[in-house]
């Protein structure tokens, strides 16, 4: 590192200088990394510096101040670490007019900002921050442009003030421009007054920081406005968490209790009742019986199961089921296959019932019934070719939640399949509490790999199927429930109120394969030995620090065998770590993707993205027909010059090519290792599973058997056989629901013993549900349902 001998170690170090480009920006956490040309410093930075830093507000030709400290990259070599930054106003007549007549303030001229300047002088930042009425003496402004720039000038120096505030209350840089983009000119405000709202409001700012944030605040710790706040995070963590649809009022209690009392302050159960009264009178949560939940969740689950009644009660002209029949049967010998009486069974519910539902493990042939309901469906109807149709007017429409496995279903059953965000009309710029108006036009509509369908997604969906149309619902009962919150699929299955297939026996898969029979005995409880050899699956012994060599051995032998990275796949179900997806990732990128003098390299973060990478997306491009889960290769990578004028890369989907500039690449991420919920809804010839002791608290059962039933044709599995062992004896946390009981009650499916208990118990009316009383995302703030999908 340069030593700094001229600079006393009591000055601050500093840059000033003009943004000239922004390298690296994270829309997550606002962490930049920037090329400056520097103006002045006391450093030993001479004409340009690389700075690095979270900054809420960087706009590039732009003068800023960072003061921070030199830093030695290991392998950018060295930089300048901001832990601060500050806007350079300009204090000369000419800067001012520059400034002025910039893109930040749209439709002001030179001859404009000179008039601004000429009238107000040179202290004309300072005075019209500080007088709204400044502008008034500037002749020819418009009072839209007036407000504008008053506006503008205004919450630039309450942002900066703000910032300044954050710094001294030790809040981390990351959360700053979070802070800052949510509450604007009222960032000051909230963080000295109200630190509480963050925790519902900013993404990643728990209790804990906030009760740190309002003691420097110099707020008392049995402030009303921090009991209410623990009560709603506690909610919002078991829902958003755990996957919770309500949580029961004394473990909210217990819970809330845990993280409200300290050693200073005392709050008891009866406060926690003050405390839930207060938020229902605010419509913030809702209470019924002794659960607990936020609007948003019950009203999903709620029209949900209403909307399904009205759909299976709503009369439509009736399939002959004899005639169905002798159809199917036709089309056995059409296609020279036999079905079973189960899968017989379900192809015909299909047809002759509103609403059905098919599931089954891996190659118990659901993709066989799938193509037998649509084969059928056109015979009954006569619909001999779908040819005749635009793709998105078939009377069918296939569905799944993830791009991949909306693929499979096109490529299997030889019409068109799209995502259910897709199919409802989901948008990039959708908003969490837009109410979707998008009726599906179909006659049938099939949903496959439902398990990964949480709560908000199924009530989306639901809310824009016609009365008229027949669903059929697919999935594996014994996968992973949904990233969000809910088991819909198990919840439809045991509510007993709509018509099942069980699938039991397995078809697919020659005889001696013993993939889908770890998976049947994993699902089943039954006794195996993990380190049994067969021709199509292995275990491997290898402690944690051993895995990655092992996997560096195993794909090593893979591709001497013709195998690539797409056969390829290698699951874990944590990031960081020795034996974590992201050291995975790396080592499989030399291994399968090696760097060459012919692969164009960009390097972004801590990530370079070279020609030919496997990546994944992250995020939902609806736009683009991308999804988040969806797998491509990189194709190209262009580099600023006279033919592009910004970096560049050009992923393949399956859907086609996606262009990506610097500001869009946190949008991707490697794929060669993902994590065992990013491949749900895929299926790869090759799986490769680390099992270790360091992934305990993601070692379950499901997450097991989601992860092999990935697996086509070889499953290699490694590490510790105990940890194995111990994850498929562990269910993992039971979801509290209440889905399955609104549909037992509105198809009167309930036991006695759950009759008996309907009866003592009170429900909320229907009117207390009423769609413009209870607004259906309450308590999300900016935070969209299918980031949890």
């Amino acid at each position: 590192m340069t030593n700094h001998a001229q600079t006393s170690i009591y000055d601050t170090l500093y840059i000033v200088g003009d943004v000239d480009r922004v390298i690296f920006m994270s829309q997550d956490t606002r962490f930049h990394v920037l090329k400056v040309l520097i103006e002045k410093t006391n450093t030993n930075f001479k004409d340009e510096a690389i700075v690095t830093g979270h900054f809420h507000d960087i706009t590039e030709g732009e003068s800023y101040r960072f003061t921070g400290k030199v830093t030695e990259h290991a392998r950018f070599g060295e930089q300048f670490a901001a832990e601060s930054f500050k806007k350079e106003v300009p204090d000369t007549k000419e800067g001012l007019i520059q400034y002025f007549s910039s893109e930040k303030f749209p439709g002001i001229g030179l001859k404009t900002a000179q008039k601004i300047v000429d009238t107000i002088g040179t202290d004309a930042i300072s005075i019209i921050s500080k007088d709204g009425k400044a502008l008034e003496k500037v002749s020819g402004l418009t009072k839209a442009k007036r407000q504008m720039i008053t506006e503008t000038v205004q919450e630039s120096n309450a942002s900066d003030e703000a910032y300044l505030m954050m710094i001294r209350l030790n809040i981390e840089p990351s959360k700053r421009s979070k802070i800052i983009d949510t509450y604007k000119g009222d960032t000051l405000n909230i963080i000295q007054y109200h630190p509480y709202q963050l925790v519902s409001d900013i993404f990643g700012i728990g209790f804990k920081k906030a009760d740190q944030i309002a003691i420097n605040s110099g707020i008392s710790p049995d402030d009303p406005e921090r009991l209410v706040a623990g009560v709603m995070y506690t909610l919002n963590d078991e829902i958003n968490s755990v996957g919770h649809t309500y949580i029961e009022v004394d473990t909210l209690k217990a819970k809330s209790l845990e993280i409200l009392n300290t050693d200073k302050v005392y709050f008891s159960n009866e406060d926690i009742i003050i405390a839930l009264e207060t938020l229902a009178d605010n419509k913030k949560i809702i209470i019924s019986k002794d659960r607990v939940t936020l609007p948003s969740i019950y009203y999903a689950e709620h029209k949900s199961s209403e909307k399904l009644s009205n759909i299976i009660n709503y009369k439509i002209d009736e399939i002959d089921e004899a005639q169905a029949k002798i159809s199917l049967k036709k089309i056995e010998k059409s296609l020279s296959i036999q079905y079973s009486d189960k899968q017989s069974q379900a192809i015909l519910n299909a047809l002759t019932e509103k609403v059905s539902i098919i599931t089954g493990g891996p190659g118990t042939g659901k993709t066989t019934i799938v193509k037998g309901i649509i084969a059928l469906y056109k015979e009954m109807y006569d619909y001999k070719d779908f040819k005749e149709y635009e793709i998105g007017d078939y009377p069918i429409k296939l569905a799944a939640p993830t791009g991949r496995a909306a693929k499979r279903m096109a490529d299997t059953s030889g019409i068109d399949a799209r995502t259910i965000h897709r199919l409802i009309g989901w948008g990039q710029d959708t908003e969490a509490d837009d109410i979707l108006d998008n009726e599906i036009d179909a006659e049938l509509i099939i949903l496959d790999e439902m398990s990964m369908v949480d709560t908000w997604l199924f009530h989306q969906f639901m809310q824009n199927v016609m009365p008229h149309t027949r669903i059929v619902f697919v999935g594996d009962a014994d996968q992973l429930p949904s990233v969000g919150p809910g088991t819909v699929f198990k919840d439809l299955i045991e509510s007993s109120a709509i018509k099942t297939a069980i699938l039991d026996t397995v078809y697919r898969q020659g005889e001696g394969s013993s993939i889908v029979k770890l998976a049947y005995d994993i699902a089943n409880d039954e006794n195996m030995n993990i380190e049994t050899k067969f021709k199509d699956r292995v275990f491997f012994r290898a402690n944690t620090n051993q895995i990655a060599d092992l996997v560096d051995t195993v794909v090593s032998r893979a591709v001497d065998k013709g195998y690539d990275m797409r056969d390829i796949q290698v699951l874990a179900p944590i990031y960081r770590g020795p034996a974590g997806i992201n050291i995975l990732n790396k080592l499989l990128q030399g291994i399968l993707n090696p760097a060459s003098e012919s692969k164009n390299e960009l390097e972004f973060g801590d990530k370079i993205f070279r020609t030919g990478d496997k990546v994944i997306q992250l995020i939902n491009r609806t736009e683009d027909n991308v999804f988040n889960g969806d797998s491509g290769i990189i194709s190209s990578i262009h580099f600023k010059d006279d033919n592009n004028d910004k970096d560049k890369i050009v992923v393949e989907f399956d859907t086609g090519h996606i262009a990506y500039e610097r500001k869009d690449l946190t949008e991707l991420s490697h794929a060669y290792c993902t994590s065992i919920h990013k491949a749900q809804g895929s299926e790869y010839p090759i799986v490769i599973m680390p099992i270790v002791q360091s992934y305990y608290h993601m070692l379950m059962k499901n997450i097991v058997y989601t992860g092999i039933t990935r697996a086509k044709e070889s499953l290699i599995l490694c590490g510790d056989p105990n940890a194995f062992y111990s994850a498929i004896k562990r269910e993992g946390v039971e979801r509290n629901t209440m889905l399955k009981e609104f549909l037992s009650k509105s198809f009167n499916t309930f036991n006695q013993e759950e009759k008996e208990e309907v009866l003592k118990e009170d429900y909320l009316t229907n009117d207390m549900i009423n769609d413009e009383k209870i607004d259906p995302m309450i308590g999300m703030g900016d935070v969209s349902p299918y980031e949890f999908v």
